[in-house]
């Protein structure tokens, strides 16, 4: 990123307040770039996006295919945002070597009476971070399901998804590991190293896409996001604000474009085409007298096929292995009531915009299911062609970062503050306090010891 930026915007910023989200998708390449206003809502100032070459199933298999990909779309984001260049991004990463596992931890607090500490939590996550991996994989994120509070006077127990403040003998902790392939993962930092840029993080997609088209109150009360791409169907459930269940499931649109390709004989673009123009999840709801011709190559006939024939190729994909794996997930994980009660499904990416999905969605799963489209913490500013669900992940990753960055420098301001009142509270020249000063040294003491355990909980 530039040092410094300024534009016809109308702001002069500087450059830890642009941040830029990478969405590297199986059909798209997707760079959105912005900051966050003086309102709190984030402004774009630029996007990007370029045909994906050389990832299939969201996993890159031709390095130089996907970083040229990589390059196209910076490019045009920071050309469109009129940056000279983009020096870090949050990028997402979701494919099928992304493993999920269960993991606890404990510990045994000697002072039962001090009130249970973020720190201690932290310290916790840290030692589950340590733990013993399966050869070749690589931990991408740590998601605390919950906590048992035990009490040794009493023996008595209670669950919580935020103990601090609260007083137990024990505090058990409950994770979902998030891992994946150390190569692939190596892959992705490759890619985008080789054109020039640094990575901040990289994020479950479908927990960046969740950021942006889903309301607190959703999370709160209990929803599951369904993100289709292009390679795969990525899944997380929020409880009380928080990501409870994250899956990624290795069907999405593009399995479904190859099918009506492989069953018309007719290329995959063709294909794609019909899929988008005349595609239907329902065959009951499609137009039998409705026929599209569709041209095919080395002198084939012509092809004619009408829009429910094309629906019974698409529903059996998503009927049987997209919604149908879903389905399985969303019962293992033991939410489905929770849902039910909540506030249902969300769908979004590219392939959300499948006509009919909703209503599919409703009779496979019993779940009330509405189209995510992503916009929650942007301002009014945000064009209609980034309201689209195919942009949910690129917007997530951008905010993501944004909340990240906004966090750290409130942390890094809270310390300058720390730093300069101890400055104020020096000693005379012979290193004396006098009494009013002996006061604010004493209260001054106090406010320090307590900030110091909050910045250490912290870092």
């Amino acid at each position: 990123m530039e040092k410094n930026y300024s534009n016809n915007f109308g702001f002069n910023n500087m450059a830890s307040d642009i941040v830029v989200g990478l969405d590297i998708g199986t059909t798209k390449v997707a760079t959105i770039i912005g900051y966050l206003n003086n309102r709190g809502k984030i402004e774009i100032l630029g996007h990007g996006k370029s045909a994906s070459k050389g990832v299939e199933f969201g996993l890159i298999q031709n390095l130089l295919k996907a970083q040229e990909s990589i390059k196209t779309s910076v490019q045009l984001a920071s050309s469109h945002a009129r940056l000279d260049s983009i020096e870090s991004v949050y990028a997402g990463i979701a494919a099928r070597h992304i493993k999920t596992g269960n993991c606890k931890h404990y510990i045994l607090r000697s002072d039962h009476n001090a009130l249970i500490t973020q720190e201690e939590l932290d310290s916790m996550k840290r030692d589950v971070e340590n733990i013993a991996l399966p050869p070749g994989q690589q931990i991408i994120a740590i998601i605390p399901q919950k906590y048992v509070i035990e009490d040794s006077a009493d023996g008595a127990s209670h669950e919580s998804m935020d103990p601090v403040g609260e007083l137990g003998s024990k505090v058990t902790g409950y994770y979902q590991v998030i891992m994946g392939n150390y190569q692939e993962i190596k892959k992705i930092h490759t890619c985008i190293s080789n054109v020039n840029v640094d990575t901040e993080e990289l994020i479950l997609e479908p927990i960046a896409s969740g950021l942006s088209c889903l309301s607190e109150d959703e999370k709160q009360r209990g929803v599951a996001l369904i993100d289709i791409g292009g390679g795969t169907t990525d899944m997380v459930i929020f409880k009380n604000g928080h990501p409870k269940f994250c899956k990624v499931i290795p069907f999405a649109g593009s399995v479904i474009t190859k099918d009506i390709a492989s069953v018309c004989n007719i290329p995959e673009d063709t294909a794609e085409e019909l899929k988008i123009n005349h595609g239907s999840c329902i065959p009951e709801r499609s137009n039998p007298n409705r026929v599209s011709t569709v041209l095919r190559p080395h002198q084939q006939a012509p092809l004619k096929i009408s829009d429910e024939q094309l629906a019974k190729i698409i529903y059996s994909r998503v009927h049987n292995d997209i919604l149908g794996f879903v389905k399985k997930e969303l019962e293992a994980s033991g939410c489905m009531k929770m849902l039910q009660n909540g506030a249902g499904l969300v769908l979004t990416g590219g392939g959300a915009k499948l006509r009919h999905l909703v209503e599919l969605c409703q009779f496979d799963l019993g779940l009330n299911t509405r189209i995510g489209i992503p916009g929650v913490g942007f301002a009014d500013s945000l064009s209609n062609e980034l309201k689209q669900p195919l942009y949910s992940t690129a917007l997530g990753l951008l905010k993501y970062g944004i909340e990240k960055q906004t966090k750290d420098f409130h942390v890094e301001e809270q310390r300058e503050d720390f730093n300069n009142r101890e400055e104020e509270h020096l000693p005379n020249d012979n290193g004396i306090f006098d009494d009013k000063e002996k006061k604010g040294r004493k209260l001054f003491d106090g406010f320090k010891s307590t900030l110091t355990k909050l910045f250490e909980q912290i870092s």
